[in-house]
Formats: C-alpha cells, structure tokens, sequence
C-alpha cells in the first residue's frame, strides 16, 4: 500500500513540506516543524509554534493532566491531527511533540524532562487554533521532587506576562480499564488541581485513554471514589470523552477496518469535545493566581512558624540550663564566689544554601527579624519587593510584618546554630553590668542584675524565682509565645481564605496544613480557632483515602514541608 501521498489532499501535501519524515509507514509519520521560544530564562517553561498566528481564529487553551503511561502524548498529537484536517484515508500522521512517545517509555523517560511545553497550531482556513499545555514526565519514576518542579513550572506559566491567563478545558488523562486511581495518579491529580480556584470546576473533563468505545464503567467510578471535582453530563457522570490510541500502528488489509474505527472513534470524541468549548465556558486564571498567592503565602507562613517554634525551644532549653547553673551554685553566689558553668547558646546565623533544586537556591529574609520569610520555592520574584509573601508593601510571614526595604532576596537564610559555650560567673556578671548580651542572648540593665546580686546576697525571696535574670528570660520567652500565636491566627486567616477561593479545600497541602495548625492552635487556647479549623479538617472518607494515597506517594506530601507538618 503506498503512504497515501499522492492521494493527499492539497492541505496534507502542505503539511508534509512543513515536516520532516520520521517513519516510512503506512501511516507516514511526519514531525512539524515548529518555532520554538522559552517563556522564562531558565527554558523551564516553553513554547512550540506551528504557523502563523492569525487574530480573528478562536483560541482554545487546554491543559493536559495524566501520569506518564496513559496515552497523553498520543492524545495531544491527535488532537493536533485533528485540528489540522487528518483524515484517515490520508495515510499519515503529524507529530508536534518530542522524540519517544507513548510506546517508547524508556526512551521518553530520558528526553523528557521538568519543562512544560506549551503547543500551539495555526492553520489557515481554519475556524479555530489550538494551544495545548503539555505536563510531560508527571509522576515519572524520578520521584516528587520532579514533580513538584513542575507544579512550580505550571505557577510559573499563570504568572508569565505572555503566558496563559485563560483556559477552555482540564483535561485528565486516564485509561478507560482503570478500576482505581493509583496513589500517583491521586498525586498528581491532588497537586495539579490544588493549584486551581472553584470557578474552574466545571471545565474539568475526563479524557478515557485505550478505549474500546463502551462506556468506560471503572475509570468513572475511579474518577469519583476518588472525589475528583469535574464537570457533570445529563446523568450526572463525570464527563469524559473516549479515545483510542492506536493511530500510529502500521496498517494491513487485515486490521484496517479495526485501525479506522479506533480513528474514528476518536474523531467523533473531539467533534463533541470542541464543540463544547464555546466562549462562554472559558474561564479567567485571575482566582486560580489567587489561590496561588495564597498557597505560597499559606506555606511560607507554616515554615516561619516552625522555625519560630524551634526557635523557643531552644530558648528554653537555654533558659533551662541557666537556671540549673544558678540553683547548684546558690551558696557560691551568696559568698560571692567565682565559679564555672557550661551553656549551649543558640543562635541564628546567616548561611549559603546548598544542595537545594533551583527553586529552592533562593530565599527572601528578613534583616530586622533574623528570619526566612520565603524560604522554599522562592524563585519567581527577582527582588524581595515582588516576593509573594509582600502585601501592601509590608511582609506577612515574618514577627513584625516589616517594609520590604528590610528583606533581601539572595542564596542565603537563617539557621538556628548552637554552641557549648563555658564561662566564669563573674564574666556572666560582667556582661550584664556592661549591658551586655548574656549568653542566651538577651539584653539586660545593670540595675536589674544589682537587685538580683542584692536579692541572693541577702538570702531573700529564695523560694520565688531565682533571679530578675531568669525572669526577664522567661518574659522574652512569653513574648516569643505571644508572637507564635499570633502566627497561628494568621495562618488560620489564610487557609480559611484559601478554603473559600481554592477548588479543592480538600487537598493534601490544605489537609496537612490543617493537621500542623490544629494541634499549634490548642496550645494557643483560641478554641473558637481551633473549632473552625476542625469543621474545615471534616472530610468525606474517600477524600481522606485520596489525600492518604497522594501523601503516601509523596511520602511527606509537599516535600519542603515535611519539617513543619512532622514536627
């Protein structure tokens, strides 16, 4: 059988001189040949163009969600095919996408990175254009940190001045045999919708890979055991489009009429796919930034918080140490004698970072707080004034809620560092008589340690607390509570908000979130606090099954995170 070029329609014979040959066939396979840009300097972001871009077509933007193995580049160049005018009957097959594909998995797994490739396809005569958003490597057997990348990459994109603010259609991926959603899928379904606000719930479809034509019974009731907020059709089913992914398989007299209705079937799924996308669906990405905002500002809220914490606990292990020094020297210091005694001093210190992926090489501090403000995924702000943890030109993750003019963004942040120190006490004394800092780290006046000298000497008050020192520290140490709990308010400010505008309050993030606030919350004795929290943490079971499969394939959830929520 010849590859049906000389029975190209004159479009098809275009196309083939707009692309080079990559397999003989039948079909002929051919790649387009594409205008290639990268949307950010890093490429993670890029965009491949086919044509040229005419005004008066209407757009349609959808992005592509699936774990790697389900069909989805297949899908995205059939779509492709589809836009172009393909038919069967021309015996060939265009491909926008990158080496590999579905049926070389190996191959796939290492061309294909973190970058997310925005496709788009122009053809003239056409009444519309198509741009697909491609989540390639999703889920792949390189773990989360990959994954979360990608997250990051899709942030990235909503963000961009020339990237997308729209979109058509969500499309998932998923096999039309799938009886259960694996704890990837649930992941990458979790991470990929938790970045999208309620509005968007009603351009969510299921595209049902492999399709045999009949009713895809256990992918469906996958996509709802696993709660997977979707668009509804006339019997309230999850609506999902079938596909068959077999148009590359080369063709015989024997399997040709099998191989044209597994085209056809396809065909008719896009028909009514794009014929469903009509203006008024397209939805505004301006909620789903918001809920990135507040995402990003949710987890960088809960990692000041933790280090805060640590941070008072170390304090009072400190304080703990002093007193301890001061109880056993007790006769000592009414006779007023020398002596040694041994303090680990905790203290905060800038340091490189290290080690870390490159949306974690930088963080925005704080130089009046000493604290990291933006610690993970700081990546997108060039400078600290346009770091999403800034409103209204004032920080809202660090103490004191200081200007920007006071944060800096650079590959540096704060550690809590400890140190055996052993000193004498009269140079303890000393340090205080010299307004000093003592070796916790508090300043204090020189009257306050006369009457603490005069207070021992004179054997007073010995049963009540043992110095102004030790009280001056545990007041420090108030006040580093009072601070936390008014962190925890304003977490609590945040996931509320976030719980109203997100698509899935539900999400892992959100549900860990909750599960690190609650219990801070008790602490605090907000109990109106610890009430709402709790009626936001009640969650049907087969979500809590959903966010238990996604957490048990992040192992930690959100990896950057795993500190704080385990602490």
């Amino acid at each position: 059988m010849a590859t049906g070029f000389q029975d190209s329609s004159l479009i098809v014979r275009d196309l083939i001189q707009k692309s080079k040959l990559i397999s003989e066939g039948p079909p002929a396979r051919y790649r387009l040949l594409t205008t290639r840009s990268n949307l950010d300097e890093n490429g993670s972001v890029r965009k491949w163009t086919f044509g040229q871009q005419d005004n008066n077509m209407q757009n349609k933007i959808i992005l592509m969600v699936g774990e790697t193995g389900t069909g989805k580049t297949t899908l995205i160049n059939a779509m492709v095919n589809y836009i172009l005018g393909v038919k069967f009957t021309d015996e060939v097959w265009f491909e926008i996408t990158e080496e590999g594909g579905d049926n070389q998995m190996s191959d796939q797994s290492k061309t294909k990175t973190t970058e997310i490739t925005v496709y788009e396809v122009f053809v003239q005569d056409k009444p519309i254009c198509l741009t697909i958003i491609d989540t390639p490597g999703y889920g792949d057997t390189r773990g989360t940190d990959m994954d979360k990348q990608i997250a990051e990459n899709l942030y990235k994109l909503f963000q961009n001045d020339t990237g997308v603010k729209e979109i058509d259609a969500v499309c998932l991926v998923v096999k039309a045999s799938e009886n259960r959603l694996t704890d990837r899928q649930q992941y990458i379904f979790d991470a990929v919708l938790s970045l999208f606000g309620k509005d968007i719930e009603n351009n969510i479809v299921v595209f049902a890979t492999h399709s045999d034509g009949m009713p895809p019974i256990n992918a469906l009731n996958a996509i709802k055991k696993a709660g997977i907020p979707c668009r509804k059709d006339d019997e309230n089913e999850p609506e999902h489009f079938l596909f068959n992914n077999r148009q590359t398989e080369k063709r015989s007299p024997k399997y040709n009429r099998a191989l044209q209705t597994a085209w056809e079937l396809t065909e008719d799924s896009l028909n009514v796919f794009f014929a469903s996308l009509n203006e008024q669906n397209r939805k505004s990405l301006e909620q789903t930034e918001s809920v990135l905002t507040e995402s990003k500002r949710l987890e960088a809220c809960i990692n000041n918080l933790q280090n805060r914490i640590d941070f008072v606990e170390c304090k009072r292990k400190e304080l703990a140490q002093i007193q301890k020094a001061l109880e056993e020297n007790r006769e000592k210091i009414k006779r007023n004698e020398n002596f040694t005694f041994t303090v680990t001093k905790y203290y905060k210190e800038k340091v490189p970072i290290e080690n870390a992926s490159w949306w974690d090489r930088k963080a925005t501090t704080c130089s009046v707080c000493e604290e990291n403000c933006h610690e993970y995924g700081c990546w997108l702000a060039p400078t600290a004034k346009f770091c999403e943890v800034i409103g209204n030109d004032h920080c809202t993750s660090c103490t004191h809620k200081c200007h920007y003019t006071k944060h800096v963004k650079e590959s540096k942040k704060y550690v809590t560092r400890s140190k055996e120190t052993t000193m004498t006490y009269n140079k303890f004394k000393k340090q205080y008589e010299s307004n000093d800092t003592s070796a916790s780290g508090i300043k204090f006046d020189s009257t306050s340690f006369e009457n603490v000298t005069k207070d021992i000497a004179s054997n007073k008050k010995q049963e009540e607390e043992m110095t102004s020192i030790e009280k001056r520290l545990k007041e420090e140490l108030m006040k580093t509570e009072k601070d936390k709990a008014e962190l925890v308010e304003e977490a609590y400010n945040t996931i509320m908000e976030l719980s109203e505008i997100a698509l899935k309050p539900d999400s892992a993030f959100i549900v860990q979130a909750l599960d690190f606030l609650i219990p801070r919350a008790e602490e605090t004795g907000r109990d109106i606090i610890v009430q709402k929290l709790r009626e936001l943490r009640k969650i049907p079971s087969e979500s809590q099954e959903r966010v238990n499969a996604a957490m048990g394939y992040a192992r930690a959830g959100f990896s950057k995170l795993k500190n704080a929520f385990y602490w």
